[in-house]
C-alpha cells in the first residue's frame, strides 16, 4: 500500500503518524500500527531523515539514486524502455490502458523486476481499469499490477465512495495486488485509513478486527450502537478476527454466517454465543456476555494480549 507524501513530511517525521508510524524523539524510537502504508511516494526530493526500515521509497526514476537502501525508481514506460540503469529487485512503471500494446505487453511479459502502477484519468475509472486487466490476461502477463487513483477533493465522504468503488470492485475481483490513493486535500491519515479499509473488505490484507452488525430493528433485543462500541472496545486489537454482533435470533445467525464468532441477543437480557455457525453458549445474561465472549476467544486461541 502506497501513499504520498505530504510537503509538511520532508522535514517533520511527526508527521508520519497519519501514515501508521509515531515517532517517539526522547527514544529516538518508531511505533508502527497495523495498519502503516509500505511506501511513500517522494518525487523528485528525499526526505531530511531515516525513515522506519519497514516504510519504503519511491522516487521518480530521474532523481532516484541506487545507493539509497529502501528506496526505488517510479518509471514512466517511456522511461524504463530506455533507462540505463534499474533496480536489481522493484521497478515501478507507471501506464495506463493506452500504454498496453501488444509489443509493450511482450517487452513486459518477462520482466521479474517490474511492477505495474495502473492510473487512469477517464471518469469511469474503473470499467477502463478493467479492461487494461483483459489486456494483461489476455496477453499472459502476470506482472504485480497496483492500481493507483488521484482524487482533487476535499469532500471526505466523495472521497471514501469514489475510492472504495474504484479499487475495490477491481480487488475483489482478484485483480490488483495493491493500492496507491492520492488526495492531497485529505487529511492523510484519513487517506491512510481508506486504502487499509479498502483492503480489508477486498480480502487482499487483513488488518484489523472486523465486525458485523445488522441493521437494527424492532426484534433487536439490546442496544445495538451500546454494545457494539463495548464489544469493539475490548477486541479491536485482534487482527484478522470476525465478530458478527446481532439484534435478534430471528436473521442473526444467517448474516453472520462467515463470522468468526457471534454475539447475538437470544431474549430480554440474554445473549446466545456462536463459534462460526454452532451455538456454543446459550441464553448467557447480558452483564456477563462481554467476558464470556472473550474467554470464548481465548480458548479457541485467538485471542492475544494488547501491547
Amino acid at each position: 500500500m502506497a501513499l504520498d507524501i505530504h510537503d509538511k513530511l520532508k522535514d517533520n517525521p511527526l508527521e508520519l503518524k497519519g501514515y501508521g508510524y509515531e515517532y517517539d524523539p526522547l527514544l529516538d524510537k518508531w511505533h508502527i500500527r497495523d495498519m502503516a502504508a509500505d511506501f511513500v511516494y517522494l518525487g523528485d526530493e528525499d526526505v531530511q531523515y531515516e525513515l522506519p526500515g519497514t516504510l519504503r521509497k519511491i522516487l521518480n526514476a530521474p532523481s532516484w539514486q541506487p545507493d539509497v537502501k529502501g528506496s526505488y525508481p517510479l518509471f514512466t514506460l517511456a522511461e524504463w524502455q530506455e533507462a540505463g540503469h534499474k533496480h536489481a529487485v522493484l521497478n515501478f512503471v507507471r501506464v495506463s490502458i493506452h500504454d498496453l500494446t501488444a509489443e509493450v505487453l511482450e517487452a513486459l511479459r518477462n520482466e521479474d523486476t517490474v511492477t505495474l502502477v495502473l492510473e487512469s484519468d477517464n471518469e469511469a475509472a474503473m470499467p477502463e481499469m478493467r479492461r487494461a486487466f483483459f489486456k494483461l490476461i489476455e496477453a499472459k502477463c502476470q506482472l504485480p499490477v497496483i492500481l493507483k487513483r488521484d482524487y482533487p477533493v476535499e469532500d471526505l465522504d466523495h472521497f471514501l465512495l469514489h475510492s472504495a468503488t474504484d479499487t475495490g470492485a477491481l480487488l475483489i475481483d482478484g485483480m490488483g495486488d495493491g493500492i496507491w490513493l492520492t488526495a492531497q486535500r485529505v487529511f492523510p491519515q484519513k487517506v491512510n485509513d481508506a486504502a487499509f479499509g479498502i483492503l480489508q473488505a477486498s480480502r487482499t490484507r487483513i488488518s484489523k478486527t472486523e465486525y458485523i452488525s445488522c441493521p437494527s430493528c424492532g426484534r433487536t433485543l439490546f442496544d445495538l450502537e451500546e454494545t457494539t462500541a463495548m464489544i469493539r472496545k475490548a477486541t479491536n486489537h485482534l487482527k484478522g478476527v470476525k465478530i458478527g454482533i446481532m439484534g435478534c435470533i430471528v436473521n442473526g445467525p444467517g448474516e453472520m454466517a462467515d463470522a468468526d464468532y457471534g454475539y447475538v441477543g437470544s431474549g430480554p437480557g440474554k445473549i446466545t454465543l456462536y463459534k462460526g455457525k454452532e451455538v456454543v453458549k446459550r441464553a448467557i445474561p447480558s452483564e456477563d456476555a462481554l467476558d464470556e465472549l472473550i474467554e470464548l476467544i481465548k480458548q479457541h486461541g485467538d485471542w492475544v494480549e494488547q501491547g
